[in-house]
């Protein structure tokens, strides 16, 4: 049996609601402003996917106007299996999932109308082949500018694989990113499977299969922790800058602006060490930074004023011996010979 993530069209649950009233909900321990909130900054963060989108599109129309010439390149071959990816993260509209969830949860005569924990496990799903399909494009498009960048370095057509090299990157740092943030969706959701009640006798997960509580192991991310508690420090710096600015009048900025002073030796020796750096440049390091190739154009050039260059000057000053001689001295060699005979 394939798993449930692994489907391509997943069959839905039937949209089931159980009502609670509110203070029922809050001594049981159902949070539903919490999962209300929760829903509403993920679907956020799926409309703040403009650029991903548009590198997508720059994607399709690169591989368009390489197929022709790079139709056997490796690197080529592997825009074309990024690109086939990217086309079935589009099928999925995990975004709608989503939104269907979070319309479920409604206030009705005084009580809560919530969705069922059938649908909930739909989406938590639906949720990890997301992300599974997200390690997929992050490991392709990191194959991809492996060989983008390796025929940079040959130097052979380099032009023409440095935007498609440029593309593939942003996607790569989109796709990390945005699995990141998967890895947390899926960890605040399965928090609240608990808290909802099945409702009608027979489950919808099989007997065989069950959902795992932490995606991130799943997964095997080895770079998420690191890149998680990056994110998260960013994001507490940027608070605490933001309300430390907030609460800095301008006047305060005016006193901080008169209290600074400049040194004029300091300006002097860092003009000076930039002076210094710039003499010790040696020859051997231009030689190694230098790619040659026989289809670069700056080659061509360059062979054409050497040859130009080693030609003498044509200005008249020097007289150019002929190997051929004047028609007064062939006329007076056939006359002599005539004369012996």
């Amino acid at each position: 049996m394939i798993a449930l993530w692994n489907q391509v069209t997943l069959e839905r649950p039937p949209y089931i609601m159980w009502q609670v009233k509110p203070l029922d909900a809050k001594r049981t321990g159902v949070d539903v402003s919490g999962f209300k909130k929760a829903l509403s900054a993920m679907i956020h963060e799926f409309e703040s996917m403009d650029d991903l989108h548009r590198n997508v599109a720059v994607l399709s129309r690169l591989i368009y106007r390489m197929k022709d010439k790079f139709r056997n390149d490796k690197g080529f071959m592997s825009m074309v299996r990024l690109g086939k990816a990217l086309d079935n993260y589009y099928r999925m509209c995990l975004k709608n999932d989503y939104v269907t969830l979070k319309s479920l949860i409604q206030m009705r005569d005084g009580m809560y109308s919530l969705p069922s924990r059938q649908n909930l496990e739909y989406v938590l799903a639906r949720t990890q082949g997301f992300g599974k399909l997200m390690t997929r494009i992050e490991s392709i498009s990191w194959i991809a500018s492996y060989y983008l960048l390796t025929r940079m370095k040959l130097g052979q057509a380099w032009n023409f694989a440095l935007i498609p090299l440029a593309t593939v990157c942003r996607i790569w740092v989109h796709t990390r990113d945005i699995l990141l943030k998967c890895c947390f969706w899926y960890n605040e959701l399965y928090r609240y499977v608990p808290q909802l009640q099945y409702v009608g006798a027979k489950p919808w997960l099989p007997d065989d299969q069950n959902l795992p509580p932490n995606l991130k192991s799943w997964l095997c991310v080895d770079w998420e922790d690191k890149d998680f508690n990056s994110f998260i420090k960013q994001q507490l710096i940027r608070k605490i800058m933001s309300e430390e600015y907030d609460n800095i009048t301008n006047e305060k900025i005016n006193t901080l602006m008169l209290d600074e002073e400049i040194d004029d030796s300091e300006i002097d020796d860092s003009d000076n060490s930039r002076l210094t750096q710039s003499i010790k440049v040696t020859s051997n390091n231009n030689v190694k930074n230098k790619s040659l190739s026989n289809n670069d154009t700056e080659d061509i050039g360059d062979r054409q004023t050497f040859v130009s260059s080693s030609l003498p000057p044509n200005d008249g000053s020097t007289a150019i011996k002929r190997k051929h001689m004047n028609i007064d001295q062939g006329n007076s060699s056939k006359k002599s010979k005539m004369r012996r005979k």
